[in-house]
């Protein structure tokens, strides 16, 4: 029974492989281009509320908490959401029953805390600390750059 619902997930994996490969395609480009992973900040230069989830967990296997804190506040949250949505995406699993009320006070739970997260570290850290820092080589930079250049 799990192999054969792996077997269609996979299936359905297959047929959405284009897309997958062409925003797999846009996400290098922008990362060599801009110098930056995150898509957000490849385009407008302001960092998203997840910056720094990547460098998080990175520091999470060099075993520093504290810098992986530092990174990012909620890197447990991220990691827990991830494993949670693995899991249930592999094992089949329907772990809020049905959609409905409980999963939509979760996941608009997550927005909120994030957004407030990001907010307050936008405040205090922005763009001096990284990795609130604004990305001059972002897309929005470049053109302002380019505007700029243009009239004076």
């Amino acid at each position: 029974m799990l192999i054969s619902g792996l077997a269609k997930k996979l299936k359905k994996l297959k047929t959405h492989m284009p897309a997958v490969l062409a925003g797999i395609c846009v996400w290098v480009a922008l990362w060599v281009f801009t110098g930056s992973s995150c898509w957000i900040r490849s385009i407008f230069g302001v960092p998203c509320p997840g910056c720094g989830s990547t460098r998080a967990v990175a520091e999470i296997f060099r075993g520093n908490i504290a810098g992986a804190l530092n990174f990012h506040p909620l890197v447990f949250v991220s990691v827990a959401l991830v494993a949670v949505c693995a899991a249930s995406f592999v094992f089949d699993l329907n772990l809020f029953g049905k959609p409905g009320k409980t999963k939509s006070i979760l996941l608009w739970g997550c927005v909120v805390v994030y957004l407030g997260v990001y907010v307050v570290r936008m405040a205090m850290f922005f763009p001096e600390s990284e990795p609130m820092t604004y990305l001059a080589s972002s897309m929005l930079g470049r053109l302002i750059g380019l505007v700029r250049g243009i009239f004076t």
